[in-house]
């Protein structure tokens, strides 16, 4: 389950594209490891082991390796943007004021009172950026499970509208825009 975690992980930090692989692989090993515990309940029924057991201990922790793999794909989209502000926060400061752009920075958009600056840009359009609001409302987009967004922040920036956002550092987020 860490491996899979790992491998989420690595593959939405390359922008997503990867996880094109990395999701349908995940889905056809599934059905492997549930035969490999049929093949190692039938070889221990002779050491006195119930034969189910070993078909019911996968199948009763899906739930929970699906739990753990959406917290992981939600923290490998904002752990990048957290490393990125951490490491170079003095060029952050300084683009805010009219400085230059901080490096693996790929835009910036300014919609007053807040200024995004874009990480990822999807190939469908969708696009990530860690945003500066010193108002501190980009806090209430909790949409990463389909929640809903309050309209006032859903068209924070011209043609796109925010999809979720996790707050960074005090008036920084990371956010998913569509």
């Amino acid at each position: 389950m860490i491996g899979g975690a790992a491998a989420l992980f690595v593959a939405n930090a390359l922008s997503g594209t990867a996880m094109l692989i990395v999701v349908p692989v995940f889905g056809t090993l599934w059905p492997a490891l549930m035969l490999e515990g049929a093949v190692q309940a039938w070889r221990w029924r002779s050491a006195g082991i119930p034969a189910f057991l070993f078909l019911f201990i996968p199948v009763i922790s899906l739930p929970f390796a699906a739990f753990a793999a959406n917290h992981a794909l939600y923290w490998s989209h904002v752990a990048p943007s957290w490393l990125t502000l951490r490491s170079d926060r003095a060029a952050f400061d300084a683009a805010l004021i009219g400085g230059s752009m901080p490096t693996g920075i790929t835009g910036m958009l300014r919609a007053p009172p807040r200024t995004a600056f874009r990480t990822i840009i999807g190939f469908d359009g969708d696009w990530a950026a860690i945003v500066h609001d010193p108002t501190d409302r980009m806090a209430a987009a909790r949409g990463w499970n389909g929640g809903p967004v309050a309209p006032d922040i859903r068209r924070s920036f011209p043609n796109s509208h925010t999809i979720w956002c996790q707050r960074l550092d005090s008036h920084w987020f990371h956010c998913q825009f569509g």
